[in-house]
């Protein structure tokens, strides 16, 4: 589960005449997500078959203290982002 740099994406659709209105229609549109793990997979070319990560799941909104899902020390809460993101994780183990 990835939140991208919104801005660089946002620059990303206008160079490549891609719809970008909202941060949910960027991270459903199938060139947005294929660039992101093109970009990771450039990444991680020299890793080994199973330290690469397979799949990714573009999330429109970062983690926030607001929505309980980081602490005042800004370290992420698992336990409340697997509750709140459960579909879409088992999504990603799904398909």
């Amino acid at each position: 589960m990835i939140v991208p740099d919104f801005g660089h994406l946002k620059q990303y659709a206008l160079e490549h005449q891609i719809p970008c209105g909202s941060n949910e229609e960027l991270v459903e549109n199938k060139e947005i997500h294929d660039y992101m793990f093109g970009r990771i997979e450039l990444l991680q070319a020299q890793f080994t078959s199973y330290e690469k990560i397979k799949k990714i799941t573009l999330l429109p909104h970062p983690f926030t203290m607001e929505s309980g899902e980081l602490t005042n020390t800004l370290k992420l809460r698992r336990k409340i982002v697997l509750q709140r993101y459960a579909a879409e994780i088992e999504k990603m183990y799904a398909e």
